[in-house]
């Protein structure tokens, strides 16, 4: 499938699917490279997918509807465009709203992990392990998305280890944190930002070392 070419509407197989992702993942693969050599285009698209997130969040409610929400985003695209005084002068429209989609599915994948969750906390507790890894990104985005986010569940007391990579959609940077949340609160305890990888991985570490 080409890059410029529109996708059939509906995800009736698993082929139609992992098509569509690959697609997700190329379009990332492209927009996020440019932050390196070309700033303005980069930050344009960048804003345009995180403005395209609210209108995909009401649209878009499970996986089989990213195919038919593609062109209506298109439009919604140069809509908000339009609002926001974003100029449109060398973007690529189709490569923005794809990686928005692709990090809508990504939404929508965190959203149906609770099963999966529950399993890998079972097997965990049965090996002996003090703590068990939730949710990890997906591979094949690593380094070409927006956000990652890993979640370790610590067995003993509940408390969720939240580590995340974001991109300053200012500046291209990446943003660095880590979230406590103890037990089933949904406020954290704890919030941790920074510019600097390898403290990011040392402070985490002795967070995780400290909870035993």
């Amino acid at each position: 499938m080409e890059m410029n070419e529109v996708p059939p509407a509906g995800l009736d197989s698993g082929d139609a699917l992992a098509a569509l992702v690959v697609r997700f993942t190329e379009a990332e693969r492209q927009l996020y490279p440019l932050a390196l050599v070309d700033p303005d285009i980069y930050q344009r698209s960048v804003r345009l997918v995180g403005l395209l997130g609210d209108f995909l969040s009401e649209r878009a409610l499970n996986v089989n509807d990213l195919a038919s929400i593609r062109v209506p985003a298109l439009a919604r695209l140069h809509g908000v465009a339009s609002s926001q005084g974003i100029v449109l002068t060398n973007l690529d429209d189709q490569l923005i709203v794809d990686a928005a989609l692709a990090q809508h599915y990504r939404v929508l994948l965190a959203q149906g992990v609770d099963d999966e969750a529950e399993m890998i906390t079972d097997r965990a507790r049965a090996a002996g392990e003090k703590w068990a890894p939730i949710q990890t990104p997906d591979n094949g985005t690593l380094g070409f998305a927006m956000s990652h986010q890993w979640v370790d569940l610590h067995l003993s007391s509940g408390t969720r280890l939240v580590r995340s990579v974001d991109v300053d959609q200012a500046t291209g940077s990446p943003i660095f944190r880590i979230e406590v949340y103890p037990g089933s609160q949904l406020e954290a305890s704890l919030v941790l930002e920074m510019n600097n990888r390898q403290e990011w991985l040392d402070e985490a570490e002795a967070i995780r070392a400290d909870m035993g």
